[in-house]
């Protein structure tokens, strides 16, 4: 999936128009796998628009083969760019004012004249970026000046310094390859592991499904809901759960297994005393204290006064 992402952006900033084809097909089953209903249902459909353009529309066909289907706003190699992220960052940052359609959505005519106007108020605002000689038009790539390339080099070594001082194992060196997420070190379950490593074929077999039932035949509607896979991934390891508080809302609390597996790390990297650190508990008030009597007497009125006074020496203690 990764290979077939950089293929993808290399297609976009390079106008490989087949490689962009090619990579967008290989993608495709990932939106089924993991439940993306919009991309699922309407990819298939562009990628045979798109491979009968050749014979439907050969004009169009080659200005798309000729690199035309991604903008280069600069001219410079390999910085052409979708065009509606160009379109954000040319026409639309131009045409904006201030406020935008904040106070007049309410008045459909004011709307009708904001939105009718604003290729003029971008026409305004480039031609005066011109006479000031204020273009937005880079000299480079912005990935290859020197400040961006030694803070990516500083990344890595950061990186490959934190796999080799053994704060953290190093997911490639493994022999039984497990799952390991490099941010945190949390490894998947066996179970979670597969079926997450089985994604994309699970997703080849739904799109091959949806492609034969829905759009060769007629067996199920196409606006049909698609089934989800419903495939855990790393965000599966943090259980939420719901919690009453005392004004009777419901608060989600995040029970997060990878809070031992940080603490080890700052432990490590700030020399600081773990076992310690585990001998006090882990929240603002003792369980032991945490009762209703005691809810009850930060409650009432005088408690609201001594709180303060209360919590210092909690910290006090805690330090002696």
């Amino acid at each position: 999936m990764v290979n077939a992402l950089l293929q993808q952006i290399k297609a976009e900033h390079s106008g490989n128009w087949d490689l962009y084809l090619s990579t967008l097909a290989v993608i495709t089953p990932d939106f089924y796998a993991f439940d993306r209903p919009n991309y699922s249902r309407w990819l298939p459909i562009y990628i045979k628009a798109m491979c009968k353009l050749k014979s439907k529309h050969p004009q169009v066909y080659e200005e798309f083969a000729a690199g035309s289907f991604s903008i280069s706003r600069s001219g410079h190699p390999f910085s052409q760019v979708a065009a509606n992220m160009a379109l954000e960052q040319s026409i639309n940052a131009d045409s904006k004012s201030k406020g935008g359609i904040v106070g007049i959505s309410q008045s459909p005519a004011a709307l009708e004249r904001w939105f009718l106007t604003a290729h003029v108020r971008a026409s305004v605002t480039t031609s005066l970026k011109e006479l000031c000689g204020k273009e937005d038009r880079a000299t480079g790539h912005k990935e290859a000046t020197p400040p961006r390339v030694k803070r990516d080099e500083e990344d890595v070594r950061k990186l490959v310094g934190c796999f080799t001082s053994g704060l953290m194992t190093n997911p490639f060196s493994l022999e039984t390859q497990p799952i390991v997420n490099m941010a945190t070190g949390v490894v998947l379950p066996d179970d979670v592991a597969d079926a997450l490593l089985a994604s994309h074929s699970k997703g080849k077999e739904q799109m091959m499904t949806f492609i034969e039932k829905r759009l060769n035949t007629s067996a199920v509607s196409f606006w049909d809901a698609i089934p989800s896979l419903k495939i855990k991934t790393f965000s599966s390891t943090t259980k939420k759960i719901k919690v009453k508080a005392s004004d009777e809302k419901i608060t989600t609390v995040s029970a997060d297994r990878e809070l031992f597996g940080r603490l080890l790390i700052v432990a490590n990297t700030r020399q600081v005393n773990l076992k310690e650190v585990m001998s006090y508990e882990l929240s603002p008030i003792y369980p032991a204290q945490n009762g209703n009597d005691f809810h009850s007497f930060f409650l009432s009125t005088p408690a609201k006064r001594t709180k303060e006074f209360f919590f210092k020496g909690i910290v006090k203690l805690s330090v002696l």
